[in-house]
């Protein structure tokens, strides 16, 4: 999987005031990334192709990944006295997959999926040093923080 290109996508944030209360609990983005596979043909028993991918691969190749509702509950135990965010992340990937029929023919198809989930918060007002924080903690401290 390292040579497939990757791309950091955020599926929930949370930007928390904890001295304002709920007041100042603003949802800033609930986009769960959907798994998905697309074939060349309609020729591809549907449920079979998924339950393969998913054993061989180890991958999801159906389903959502988590959004808000899973942030919040993550957020519930947050004891955070200062401004931050926190946020649901995966790095969105596309794998190219390839079946042979009985008849011999070979099918292409794509996986359009999602690899190492990420929950976490980020404190707008701390400055992080290198490796302090993860990349999906820095990116929704600059983007989110502001």
């Amino acid at each position: 999987m390292k040579s497939l290109p990757r791309s950091l996508t955020f599926t929930a944030i949370r930007k928390v005031d904890p001295p304002w209360g709920d007041d100042k609990n603003v949802a800033l983005v609930d986009k769960p990334v959907t798994a998905k596979v697309e074939w060349e043909s309609d020729r591809v028993n549907e449920a079979n192709a998924l339950a393969a991918i998913e054993g061989e691969l180890e991958l999801n190749a159906s389903g959502t990944s988590d959004a808000l509702s899973g942030l919040d509950r993550f957020l519930s135990g947050v004891k955070e006295k200062k401004v931050y965010v926190g946020y649901a992340a995966v790095e969105k990937i596309t794998v190219p997959l390839s079946l042979k029929c009985l008849d011999g023919t070979k099918i292409r198809g794509k996986l359009f999926t999602w690899i190492n989930a990420e929950l976490g918060v980020v404190v707008c007002a701390t400055k992080y040093g290198k490796g302090e924080a993860p990349a999906a903690a820095l990116k929704a401290q600059v983007e989110f923080c502001g």
